[in-house]
């Protein structure tokens, strides 16, 4: 495999959908902010709050989170980010924070950056099923840990309170669950049709997965298209046989319909993108294959934006919600940002109406040093110690071990002034980006080491079931993460 090669598919299993890899290993310290202001320390040492619990516990009284009920006044949409898919200690800490944002602030809605449809399958049955075997059917592989199984226990728990938590997600990538679902659900109002619900999904699973010849996409996705229409048909013909399934859950029809008429549009104007990626990658045509990939990522950022503001604005409109999604998703303006590894590509956060901004508080999480993982599981060690003006030194500094830091409601002055400027950052601890940290983000959450997941492995029959196929950078996606081992 030459240099290049390697290059892309190492980007390919930490954060393929928005990566460049092609350039070569440029670094930014030579053209970045060097020097620190001992008034920067001195204003985090005294503004910036200790987190000093990472990980739910039993009686916890949440002491150190408290602060959030100021800084968080007035946010409907509370958006946690992360660096890296594969830290521990970032699982961890977003459960806590879920637990208390749920019993203490009254956000009952934890949208995932997972399938819009399997997320909303598995939490019908979350109050009866295990809290393994909701969190595999809902969620990417890249979250499968021991670390996120508690916010699946709380889940369950809170199932039965009179104030559930309620999972839903805003991704458009399929999982390989979602077919066996609608089947089971169709069977007892027509089983022809649960039948043709199982093909349908499956063949458009397939298709996403491991086709690489555009040709044959393009002479057989009417038909596809024409087969979910069908679904769709059923569907608002057969509203209420359908809901006497599942009467306590009266907006899973919307849910469905919303989701089929998602399959369309992914269909007809996204899934081409991705068979472009894969057939250049096939033919080792790089340069094509980015372009295909940067493309198709803009379309999955929009899409993710689009599903997010459905779920904000129409499904759940009078409830306050919690996001979980990388940083990159989630910034405000990831179009100003540089990364030599990746493309500067509008992103959900960038690309949500500002009705939904204006209520939405953004969290970046970093993390000082340590290690986590890439999408394929491999080790990816922090780069430390950092470079003095990164904004991991600086934010090393502030006295805590772990801390959160206000950007939001801070005004540009000497203490401050570190956060209106360009600031060098470690995209996966790893990768070298420049940011001005107010422009992307209302708060970041600092936490100094990071260990390896602890993995659980898929024990679902759906999830086992799935077609085996292998992404550009070698990785088995249906084990680590969504299909294209995703950002």
């Amino acid at each position: 495999m030459n240099n290049k090669r390697k290059r892309f598919a190492l980007a390919m299993a930490a954060c393929l959908s928005v990566t460049t890899i092609l350039s070569s290993n440029v670094s930014f310290a030579a053209t970045t902010a060097s020097t620190e202001d001992p008034a920067w320390t001195t204003w985090l040492q005294k503004r910036s709050h200790a987190v000093e619990k990472l990980a739910p516990s039993q009686g916890d009284t949440f002491r150190d989170l408290r602060f959030l009920k100021k800084v968080l006044k007035g946010k409907r949409v509370v958006m946690l980010g992360e660096s890296s898919h594969g830290a521990a200690e970032f699982n961890s800490a977003k459960a806590r924070l879920i637990q208390y944002l749920h019993e203490e602030l009254d956000y009952d809605v934890i949208a995932f950056e997972s399938g819009l449809v399997e997320t909303a399958a598995a939490d019908l049955h979350a109050g009866q099923a295990t809290p393994l075997y909701t969190m595999q059917n809902a969620i990417y592989g890249i979250w499968h840990t021991k670390e996120t199984l508690p916010l699946f226990e709380y889940l369950k728990k809170e199932k039965y309170s009179k104030d559930p938590l309620t999972l839903a997600g805003f991704d458009m990538q399929p999982q390989g669950n979602y077919q066996e679902f609608l089947k089971k659900w169709f069977e007892s109002v027509d089983p022809a049709m649960a039948e043709k619900a199982y093909q349908t999904e499956s063949r458009f699973l397939l298709t996403y997965a491991t086709e690489t010849d555009v040709e044959r996409f393009r002479a057989e996705k009417g038909s596809l298209i024409n087969d979910y229409k069908e679904l769709l048909k059923f569907v608002r013909d057969n509203k209420r046989a359908l809901s006497s399934r599942y009467p306590k859950h009266p907006k899973l029809i919307a849910i469905t319909e919303y989701a089929l008429q998602d399959r369309i549009h992914t269909i007809d104007h996204i899934l081409e993108k991705y068979i472009l990626f894969s057939k250049y990658m096939q033919e080792e045509k790089y340069e094509e294959a980015q372009k295909a990939l940067d493309e198709a990522s803009v379309l999955r950022d929009q899409a993710m934006a689009k599903h997010l503001t459905w779920l904000a604005e129409k499904l759940y409109p009078n409830k306050k919600i919690i996001v979980w999604a990388h940083n990159i998703h989630i910034r405000k303006a990831n179009t100003k940002t540089v990364n030599p590894y990746r493309a500067s590509v509008p992103t959900m956060g960038q690309l949500l109406p500002h009705r939904l901004k204006n209520k939405s508080y953004v969290v970046g999480l970093y993390m000082n040093r340590g290690v986590s993982a890439l999408n394929n599981r491999e080790p990816a060690p922090v780069r430390y110690p950092h470079p003095e003006g990164n904004l991991e030194s600086i934010l090393e500094k502030a006295g805590h071990t772990n801390l959160f830091v206000d950007l939001l409601r801070q005004g540009n002055k000497p203490g401050t002034k570190w956060m209106y400027t360009e600031r060098q950052a470690l995209d996966w601890g790893m990768w070298d980006e420049k940011l001005v940290p107010r422009e992307q983000y209302d708060g970041i959450l600092f936490i100094d080491e990071t260990h390896m997941p602890s993995y659980i492995d898929n024990q679902t029959k759906s999830l086992k079931s799935a077609p085996s196929v292998r992404s550009a950078s070698g990785v088995e996606p249906w084990v680590h993460g969504s299909i294209w081992g995703h950002r």
